[in-house]
């Protein structure tokens, strides 16, 4: 499995059309081949920080996606950001869920 972190800091008053972009960009993103989930996470401490986490089976999957014309067009909401946006992929090899005590 691969985690993919897409880090995003959003001008103030451009947060309302990130947040649009971002929200078609995690739908096509779990329509995507090899995508097993996708979610949207906003930092507690700075609502303008968001974080894209998608989990994929392969890293040619995930590598396809961030390659494909969705991805390129998504790249177009810099001009909203403070900062440049990355991406970070993280090879998995296993996977230990725990009941909470």
């Amino acid at each position: 499995m691969v985690l993919a972190w897409i880090a995003l800091r959003a001008q103030p008053h451009k947060r309302a059309e990130i947040l649009s972009a971002v929200d078609d960009l995690v739908s096509r993103m779990r329509d995507s081949v090899g995508c097993a989930r996708g979610r949207l996470l906003i930092d507690g401490d700075d609502p303008n920080t968001f974080t894209v986490l998608s989990e994929w089976h392969t890293a040619d999957h995930a590598d396809s996606f961030f390659n494909s014309r969705d991805f390129q067009v998504f790249k177009g909401i810099r001009i909203l950001l403070r900062g440049e946006p990355f991406v970070m992929l993280d090879d998995v090899r296993a996977r230990i869920t725990r009941p909470f005590s």
